[in-house]
């Protein structure tokens, strides 16, 4: 019997990618092809008084509001436009489409449309937006779009019986998802005279429908073929660049290409919901939690999106990994004049776990308990029930994970630190796996067989996390064969079943399972085609997606040291430990860990998108400041070892939980050193340096 789950393995598309040969969106190239530019408002809040198209060079190559046939994105919430029609809600947005022979006479060509627009108040935060009286973002609907509420136990008791209770105001800002591959897209006409479409994405599918949507096409005209994707993180998960030279390719039968500078993506594109959150928690002098309330107000730019999801796992994790008994969580989704707030790794929890396990840290202190042993004492087990009452039916053990950081030598090492400087912090999370309640969450593959060789298609993307070298992996081993007979075909909507989106770290969970009941109905016999559906919650609310059946857990430690001088931190050791059930790829699953941990030290040092009046103030990569390898120690990756029955071979979903709790983590081990009131990100040096005195 062939074991390839289980055992590290470099990616298969690896080579392709360090030598160049793989081929990215921006690297299709067609003779004949016209280049595409958007006409963007430079307001952030205004209405639309005149579109006047009649300077532009070739006037059969500009495309308006009215030459969509249905002119809207499809989303959670339906309330954006491909181009504006009557308003612009963020600066940037686009209202026309430009093409021309050359980039530069694109950007020419576009500079000639002139639009009219009546400045109108700009909606900066999502607290100005709840206001009373505050001005609409869109005119029928208040800002304070969606409201959730819910009350597990009886807080006020909880609160009544507690021996310390610690509460702040905590904010978190809107941050880029900085992918290497800015979004880019190529469309033609194909030798069947049908829109083939070559895009950056994480869910050909829905590109498909939206693609047939604002031209009227039918599925059968249209085909969508995922290029290699340079990350995605949740930033190439619904409108980005492919629907704007699709339309275009169709009107004119030519090639059209988009590829966006750095500074339209920043400026313009999706990005991660900043957030206002009061938490007030109460424990016993054991540490003990007996009380949970929580606050937030989230910033959905301009458009809802997908912001509906994102409130719901923010709600959903807010109150941490823990069994709490009586929790209460009020959390407000809010439209103001910036960028579409959408999906972005993590999706609404590192978020809230910034708040909490801040909180849980101070109250470490204040009892003086090991901030280990309060979360271990505290720890959520399978049986316990979450933070709005959904019960964990799964396999759970992140009491393991935190077993795992005791254990480790940075932790350890803890013990006998004699240097003042040097702090250690700790921070626990979870995040859910699949896309909740009461959204379909379906996955199809098929299985072909020629000359002993193993084809298997499945329409999920791998963008960069790995999920084509562990699905071949496990195919492998279910076939008994050599790993390099088996060839996956993934992402194709003319070849490939629709497995749904590349995101809620599902892909491996889901499109796992579809394969190998694909693989065991071939091997009776019967034809190679299999399916899955991810488990879904008992529990129900009233937003799409919300709860989930499954989460993964992880626990996260900091060794670092401030700088008592210039208030500086440096990071010298970071050690995470993951509980996703089996893993099948260690050294992948690594590479997701230090991934995700490097995206949320920039979270909590530096990646602060900063807005005046909805314009971005830094929009280059020289002002938006990320960490490169240089920034980063140490990073240890270690993982319980686990097992959950639902999963092919034991997985669950892991993409995505290594974003969550690191930036607490880190405020944790400065509060070691300085007393400053860390409540918000990025951490601020004056307030560290204050606190050393």
């Amino acid at each position: 019997m062939k074991n390839y789950a289980g055992t590290g393995r470099g990616r298969v598309e690896g080579m392709d990618k360090a030598t160049g040969r793989a081929k990215y969106a921006a690297d299709y190239y067609e003779d004949n092809m016209l280049y595409i530019a958007l006409v963007r408002s430079p307001y952030a809040h205004a209405r639309i008084l005149s579109v006047d198209t009649s300077q532009v060079p070739h006037p059969e190559w500009v495309w308006t509001c009215k030459d969509i046939v249905k002119n809207n994105v499809q989303d959670i919430l339906p309330d954006q436009p491909l181009l504006a029609e009557d308003k612009v809600r963020f600066m940037g947005e686009p209202v026309a489409v430009v093409a021309a022979e050359t980039p530069e006479e694109a950007k020419s060509a576009a500079a000639t449309v002139s639009v009219e627009y009546e400045p109108l108040t700009v909606v900066t935060d999502a607290l100005m937006a709840a206001r009373s009286g505050c001005i609409r973002v869109h005119e029928h609907t208040d800002n304070d779009v969606i409201h959730f509420e819910n009350e597990k136990g009886n807080v006020a008791e909880g609160f009544a019986g507690s021996d310390l209770i610690v509460e702040d105001d905590f904010y978190t800002p809107v941050q880029d998802h900085g992918y290497m591959e800015p979004e880019a897209c190529l469309a033609k006409i194909d030798d069947e005279g049908r829109l083939l479409v070559y895009t950056s994405t994480q869910n050909v599918f829905h590109d498909l429908r939206m693609v047939c949507d604002i031209t009227g096409l039918d599925e059968s005209q249209v085909h969508i073929q995922a290029a290699t994707v340079g990350g995605g993180f949740g930033g190439k998960d619904g409108n980005t660049a492919q629907l704007y030279p699709a339309l275009a390719a169709w009107k004119t039968k030519r090639p059209c290409k988009l590829v966006f500078t750095r500074q339209e993506s920043l400026a313009t594109t999706y990005k991660r919901h900043a957030v206002y959150m009061h938490v007030k928690m109460g424990f016993k002098k054991d540490g003990k939690i007996v009380a949970f309330e929580g606050s937030g107000y989230l910033d959905t730019g301009a458009y809802g999106g997908l912001g509906p999801a994102v409130l719901s796992l923010f709600s959903e994790h807010f109150a941490g990994p823990y069994n709490i008994p009586n929790v209460k969580i009020d959390s407000h989704l809010c439209y103001t004049n910036k960028p579409v707030a959408h999906a972005m790794r993590g999706f609404g929890a590192p978020q809230g776990a910034f708040a909490t396990e801040m909180l849980i840290s101070r109250a470490a202190r204040e009892l003086k308990l090991d901030p280990l042993e309060i979360r271990y004492m505290n720890g959520i087990e399978q049986g316990d029930s979450g933070g709005i009452g959904q019960k964990m039916r799964h396999y759970v053990d992140f009491k393991g994970a935190l077993k795992l950081i005791e254990q480790s030598e940075l932790w350890q090492e803890r013990k006998n630190n004699k240097d003042p400087y040097v702090g250690y912090g700790i921070a626990g999370g979870h995040l859910s796996c699949g896309l909740g309640k009461n959204i379909p969450d379906k996955a199809r593959a098929r299985i072909e067989e020629k000359d002993g060789h193993y084809t298997i298609y499945l329409g999920l993307v791998d963008i960069g996390q790995g999920s084509r070298t562990a699905l071949q992996a496990m195919a492998a081993e279910e076939l008994d064969t050599d790993f390099n007979n088996v060839t996956l075909i993934m992402a194709d909507t003319d070849t490939t079943p629709d497995c749904g989106s590349t995101a809620g770290s599902r892909s491996t969970f889901i499109g796992g399972n579809a394969m190998l009941d694909a693989i065991n109905r071939f091997k009776k016999g019967e034809k190679g085609m299999g399916e899955a559906d991810f488990p879904e919650s008992e529990e129900s609310f009233p937003i799409a997606g919300f709860p989930h059946a499954m989460y993964t857990f992880i626990a996260q430690a900091v060794k670092l040291r401030v700088d008592p001088v210039t208030g500086q931190v440096t990071l010298l050791d970071i050690v995470a430990a993951t509980e996703a059930g089996r893993i099948i790829n260690p050294l992948s699953m690594a590479g997701q860990i230090q991934g995700g941990v490097a995206m949320s030290a920039g979270y909590a040092f530096g990646e602060n998108c900063q807005f005046r009046d909805g314009r971005l103030l830094n929009d280059s990569m020289s002002t938006y400041l990320m960490p490169t390898a240089m920034d980063l120690p140490q990073i240890t990756s270690l993982h319980v070892d686990g097992y959950e029955p639902s999963g092919p071979m034991g997985v669950k979903g892991a993409a995505e939980v290594s974003t969550v709790s690191i930036a607490p983590a880190i405020g944790a081990a400065i509060n070691e050193v300085s007393k400053g009131r860390l409540n918000k990100l990025p951490f601020d040096i004056e307030t560290i340096l204050n606190g050393l005195m």
